[in-house]
């Protein structure tokens, strides 16, 4: 039981010391936004593709048409 103790006691120790050192917010916030990017962008190139074969699936030229399109325009 002294041991857990200790352990709690190192691991305040330790959160303390990490939340007194100066951290850069902009270093978080580009961080937190490429992260969001590349899930918006996975998100996206998944829906494209999905949405393109159900099309082609479906032999739905007009919405086939306006996927590839709106698909060619999100990748450039």
């Amino acid at each position: 039981m002294k041991d857990k103790n200790t352990s709690f006691n190192k691991n305040q120790n330790e959160m303390v010391q990490y939340k007194q050192q100066k951290r850069d917010p902009f270093s978080f916030s580009l961080i937190a936004q490429m992260v969001l990017d590349e899930a918006l962008h996975k998100y996206y190139h998944e829906y494209y593709e999905r949405e393109i074969n159900h099309a082609l699936d479906t032999k739905d030229k007009e919405r086939f048409m306006k996927l590839t399109k709106e698909y060619q325009a999100f990748l450039a």
